[in-house]
Parts: structure tokens; C-alpha cells; sequence
């Protein structure tokens, strides 16, 4: 009986190469709910209306030693998504907990369809964490929180509502609900980032987010830490993408200890934040030599064109580049 059971884990539980490879074993099919799906406790989508919000939306939970909380978070987002998308998917990502987190999520694959997991088998980072969970999902929204139980998940739903509009609408805490240590750390350093990195955020490190999927065919995450938002935005910046801001409510932390306040983290986020400064101006470096290709590759089609339809007389000097307009545009070691 037990072999039985521990196969069918291996069935549903996925390892990704930590080194931002493919998920070692292949992801399963996206499932359409239908009979296993929770049923309708007769509560109406939000604002009345009568179709779901998004066609699909995959829910990433981090997890690091959530025992007391993750049985709870997920049993809640499970019980409420269906209202907001009929195909969704959850994936928790066990980040080497030490604790029981492991064992509870493997329940929770075997007594709920949607559900999946990724073990690390070691404690890795938020960021990485976040990272496996990115790579597994399977639909065209991602949304991610943590897996504290300091969020109401049903306030996706305000978030989802500007998804057609915006490449990414990010929750930020109206109250947040945290010791005076972290909430003067937190002030002091969204304050760091805008001067370092330009970022202006209200809440950077707010984990209540919705990404489209193409997001991340640009951004390209290598913070395994807590930095990991910090960079995210920074790259989203520069590449010209579009934000929304939404408040959401913030709870305490009923079970088990944050480490987002430990010294170790926050000289780690230290180092990480002059490292994205580099990361970032070599994106936008970049940026700008394409765009001057491409401003070269135009002046050459108005030369081409016949000249009672040239609008503008381009020097003669510009006709040498238009020979090899990608001379420039090398990218910056």
C-alpha cells in the first residue's frame, strides 16, 4: 500500500533543474474542471458579473517551513479561484522545509486535482522558488503570494480585472501588518531602491502579484533571494512594460516565523541590489543601441525610396551606415 502511494506522489511531483533548466520530468496536462472541481456554494463572481474573469491562471505558493499554514492557504485558494477562471492550477514549491510543509503538500496533491508540487531538496531562496514555479506553469497568467496566510485570496479578482490592460498589476499592502523592525526596514529600503534603481513602487516586495506569461520571455530572473521582486521590476522598466497598482489587505502572520527580517537576508539583499544595478544598465545599454539600428534601418528605406516621395533629405554621411546598420549595436560584456 505504501509503495502504491509513494508512486503516485512521484506521478505528481516535479524537480526543476535549479540552474533555470526544463523541469526534469514532464509537466502533466492541464486539467478542466469538472467533477472534481469544488462545488458551488451559490457565491457570485465578483461584481455581479456572470462569466469568469480570465480564461486560465496558474497560482504559485513559495513555501519554506509553512506546516502551520499551508494546508489552509491552499484549501482557500482551491475553494475560491474556480470563481474567478474555470482552468487554473496550483503549484506550491517546497523549498527544502525542515519542517512537515512536504508531507502536507503531497496530501493536498493526492486529495486535490489542481494541485501540484515542487520539492527542492534544499532550502534554495525565495527568488529560486519562485523561479521553479514560473517554469511550471502552465497557463498565460501567473500570479503568485506567499504561503503565510497574510492575504485574502479572493481579492485576485481585483487584480485579474486589469489583466487585459496591463502586463502586470501588483498588489501593494493599504495597511501592512508587520513589527515596527520590518516596516521600518521595508521604508528604508523601497527608498534605497528608487535612488539606486529608479523604481518607483509603492510596495515592491508586496507578494500579491499577476504576470502575463510573455513577461518572462523577457525578464530573466537570477536572484535566488528575497531581491527577486526588486529585480523583476527593474527589468520591467527598462524593457518599457506596463504596471497597475492595486491596495490589497494584509494580515498577520498567524504561524511560523518570516525570514525576510533576518540580518543574513538583508546583507544578502544588499549585494543583490548593486548587482541588478549593473544588470539593468547593461539592459538598457542594449536597449539603446537597438533602437539607434533601427533608426539607422529607417533613414536607409527613405534613401531608397524615389525622391519625389522623400519627405526628409538625409545627409550624405548616413549612407555609409545603412551599408552595415548593426555595426554598432554589439552587446556590452
Amino acid at each position: 500500500m505504501e509503495t502504491t502511494r509513494k508512486a503516485k506522489k512521484t506521478l505528481r511531483t516535479i524537480s526543476p533543474d535549479p540552474d533555470m533548466g526544463s523541469p526534469t520530468l514532464p509537466l502533466p496536462s492541464p486539467r478542466i474542471l469538472g467533477p472534481s472541481a469544488p462545488k458551488n456554494t451559490g457565491v457570485a463572481p465578483p461584481n455581479g458579473m456572470s462569466e469568469r474573469l480570465v480564461k486560465s491562471l496558474s497560482v504559485i505558493f513559495p513555501a519554506f517551513n509553512e506546516e502551520g499554514n499551508i494546508r489552509a492557504v491552499v484549501e482557500d485558494a482551491y475553494q475560491n479561484i474556480w470563481k474567478f477562471t474555470s482552468l487554473f492550477e496550483i503549484i506550491v514549491v517546497n523549498d527544502g522545509s525542515k519542517d512537515r510543509t512536504g508531507d502536507i503538500c503531497d496530501r493536498l496533491v493526492e486529495e486535490l486535482p489542481e494541485v501540484r508540487v515542487v520539492h527542492h531538496a534544499r532550502n534554495q531562496g525565495y527568488g529560486a522558488a519562485l523561479k521553479s514555479g514560473i517554469q511550471s506553469a502552465q497557463h498565460d497568467l501567473i500570479f503568485f503570494t506567499d504561503a503565510d496566510g497574510q492575504f485574502d485570496i479572493k481579492e485576485v479578482a481585483a487584480l485579474l480585472e486589469d489583466t487585459d490592460a496591463y502586463d502586470i498589476v501588483a498588489g501593494y499592502r493599504a495597511k501592512r501588518q508587520d513589527p515596527p523592525h520590518r516596516l521600518l526596514f521595508a521604508w528604508g529600503w523601497n527608498i534605497l531602491v528608487r535612488i539606486v534603481l529608479g523604481i518607483r513602487i509603492r510596495d515592491i516586495d508586496c507578494a500579491f502579484k499577476v504576470f502575463h506569461r510573455r513577461v518572462f520571455n523577457k525578464v530573466q530572473i537570477q536572484s535566488v533571494g528575497a531581491m527577486v521582486n526588486t529585480e523583476i521590476f527593474a527589468q520591467i522598466f527598462r524593457f518599457g512594460m506596463t504596471v497597475k497598482e492595486v491596495p490589497v489587505t494584509h494580515f498577520p502572520r498567524r504561524h511560523g516565523q518570516s525570514t525576510g527580517g533576518k540580518l543574513a537576508v538583508i546583507m544578502k539583499a544588499f549585494r543583490e541590489l548593486f548587482r541588478i544595478r549593473r544588470k539593468v544598465d547593461r539592459i538598457a545599454a542594449v536597449i539603446r543601441r537597438v533602437r539607434r539600428v533601427q533608426a539607422r534601418q529607417k533613414s536607409c528605406n527613405i534613401l531608397s525610396t524615389p525622391p519625389s516621395l522623400r519627405n526628409v533629405l538625409v545627409s550624405a554621411s548616413l549612407t555609409s551606415e545603412c551599408a552595415n546598420p548593426f555595426v554598432s549595436a554589439s552587446v556590452p560584456e
